[in-house]
């Protein structure tokens, strides 16, 4: 299983994440065009990697084109069929938030023929999204150990955004205080590197002209 997660006994149990990677790099999948699969991990990346977390109409739309091109690599799979219509269903609402009692309807959205999102559902939605952008970061902790620059500018993302939104504040408190913890302990090591680097001025000479002659060599 992707990431090594002896664990799971099967793909019903994989997360989103899981699930594309299962796809990708698992011979028994081979037969589905790695091009399809890609395009959704592109996607996907680019929504969790997003630094406000928001995406336009026109990306939300190609993105619903790419997950359906994927699906239709499994079309003679039932539960396939169903996942294809829950996913259309959702990728076609009105994203606009109708709280029932209070005023009219956002405009153009008729009960009959649109299909909306209640607050509350939204509200999960980006509590998944959440949830999964923080296990990407903590798997990167447990496999480097030196997070880049980038991954640490993430952490502070992140960490921004749920400081400046005061309900997920209060719902990922704990997560807060575990990447404030991860930050600092990230930030340690890179200022003990930098000391030693300073300590031993010719084994980074001696590094870099190393590298400098595998590159020759190239």
């Amino acid at each position: 299983m992707p990431r090594g997660q002896t664990n799971i006994s099967g793909p019903e149990e994989c997360d989103a994440v899981a699930l594309l990677n299962l796809f990708n790099f698992c011979d028994h999948f081979s037969s589905i065009n790695k091009k399809k699969i890609k395009e959704v991990i592109t996607c996907r990346n680019e929504l969790m990697h997003s630094s406000e977390m928001k995406v336009s109409s026109l990306w939300l739309k190609e993105f619903g084109k790419k997950i359906q091109n994927l699906l239709n690599e499994f079309e003679n799979v039932p539960e396939v069929a169903a996942a294809g219509t829950k996913i259309e269903k959702l990728l076609s609402s009105d994203w606009a938030v109708c709280v029932p009692g209070e005023g009219d309807q956002p405009d153009g959205l008729e009960e009959e023929t649109e299909v909306y999102l209640t607050e509350s559902q939204i509200h999960e939605i980006e509590m998944e999204l959440i949830r999964q952008r923080l296990e990407e970061i903590y798997l990167l902790a447990e496999e480097q150990e030196m997070l880049s620059a980038e991954n640490l500018h993430r952490i502070q993302m992140v960490k921004d955004f749920l400081k400046d939104n005061s309900d997920l504040n209060t719902s990922f408190e704990a997560d807060l205080q575990r990447l404030e913890g991860l930050e600092k302990e990230m930030q340690s090591q890179k200022i003990s590197l930098d000391e030693t680097k300073k300590e031993n001025p010719e084994e980074e000479t001696n590094e870099a002209c190393l590298l400098k002659k595998i590159k020759l060599v190239a």
